[in-house]
């Protein structure tokens, strides 16, 4: 009577173990539910912006002036300091004027001998002119007094003429500037010899304003002079100069040439800006780029180039519609606008697009959300 009672005393926590089991077998099992990928989002605004291209420029003096002697010599003084400013009419170098002086008082002497020889010509005809009615003298004798004079006179003209021409190059023998502006290094040295329209004795140029030389194609240049025409009546300048820094010069520039033909090889032209330069920061032989607006887009979208992907030459910008689901867009873009494309077509204002964490944002895929912070 014992052995059944025994039985079922054992078999009651072994029922309940593998009760407690098969529970936690069943709690393993349960599937764990997915994890929705963050995403960073941006909403497509539209708005005016310019449209602007940036291109490689040349920084030039406005003016500028290779000094060369216009009378040979000896250099005797320098008359400045390398860099500094000059006005125009300043002198800047010294020839030996001794050989001119010389020149000047040899002119000067055989001025005066013709002028003496063309007086005696001059009594000559006064003398004869009386006699000639009454046949006192020879017609042929007056007529060659008259000649006499006639020659004489015009020995006296050359001769001052030559006069003029040495005090001419006398004057030479001082360099001075043509224009006003700063004077760079000489480039011979007092005691050089220097030869009449050979020898670079120095240059000058004009820095305030200077030119910056660019570049356009032709078809940048159609949109941008229709530009600048619009905009010239309301005396706007869209031209801005970019330092070799990344920064933008603080005076805005003005178009005043443009070449008169395209450069048939590179199909662009030559197109030239004006910019103030009142504290001497740009100088001759900068590298620059200029940015011009060539035309005001109105309700453009624009978008960061990150949220921008590209595959077989098409580019796609992932959209996030209805239930937060990701849809992969093709996308038409036009000018790049510092660090966003300019969007034509394939988006809407007010659509939500993923500028980080594309990779996590699959064509189909339901994404969380999470707005772009602004600096």
């Amino acid at each position: 009577m014992s052995r059944p009672l025994k039985v079922r005393a054992c078999t009651g926590p072994l029922v309940v173990a593998a009760l407690l089991g098969l529970a936690a077998c069943k709690e393993e099992a349960k599937p764990t539910a997915p994890r929705v990928p963050e995403v960073v989002v941006e909403t497509v605004v539209a708005q005016t912006t310019p449209l602007t291209v940036d291109l490689v420029a040349e920084i030039r003096a406005y003016r500028e002036v290779d000094l060369y002697p216009r009378v040979s010599g000896q250099i005797v003084r320098q008359n400045f300091k390398p860099g500094q400013k000059v006005r125009e009419g300043e002198l800047l170098f010294s020839i030996d004027p001794r050989a001119y002086d010389e020149a000047i008082i040899d002119a000067q002497a055989k001025l005066a001998e013709a002028e003496a020889v063309l007086a005696r010509a001059r009594q000559d005809v006064t003398r004869y002119a009386p006699l000639l009615p009454d046949n006192a003298i020879p017609r042929q004798t007056y007529d060659q007094a008259v000649a006499s004079e006639q020659q004489n006179a015009a020995v006296v003209k050359a001769r001052r003429a030559a006069l003029e021409k040495v005090r001419l190059d006398r004057s030479y023998a001082d360099v001075r500037s043509p224009i006003a502006g700063q004077v760079g290094l000489q480039k011979i040295e007092v005691g050089g010899l220097a030869s009449a329209g050979q020898t670079v004795l120095a240059t000058v140029s004009t820095l305030d304003p200077v030119v910056a030389y660019f570049s356009i194609p032709e078809v940048d240049y159609i949109a941008f002079a229709r530009r600048h025409l619009s905009v010239k009546k309301d005396g706007k300048s869209p031209i801005a100069l970019l330092l070799a820094d990344g920064s933008t010069y603080a005076q805005s520039g003005t178009l005043d040439f443009a070449d008169r033909a395209l450069d048939a090889a590179t199909g662009t032209l030559t197109l030239r800006a004006v910019f103030p330069n009142p504290e001497g920061l740009l100088r001759p032989g900068m590298n620059t780029r200029v940015r011009i607006v060539y035309e005001v887009a109105q309700n453009a979208l624009l978008i960061p180039q990150k949220a921008v992907t590209e595959l077989l030459g098409k580019r796609f910008a992932s959209v996030v519609g209805a239930g937060d689901k990701v849809e992969q867009r093709p996308i038409k873009t036009g000018a790049r606008i510092g660090e966003k494309w300019l969007v034509e077509d394939g988006l809407k204002a007010g659509e939500i697009i993923v500028v980080d964490g594309l990779q996590k944002a699959q064509p189909g895929t339901v994404v969380k959300p999470l707005a772009a912070t602004r600096p």
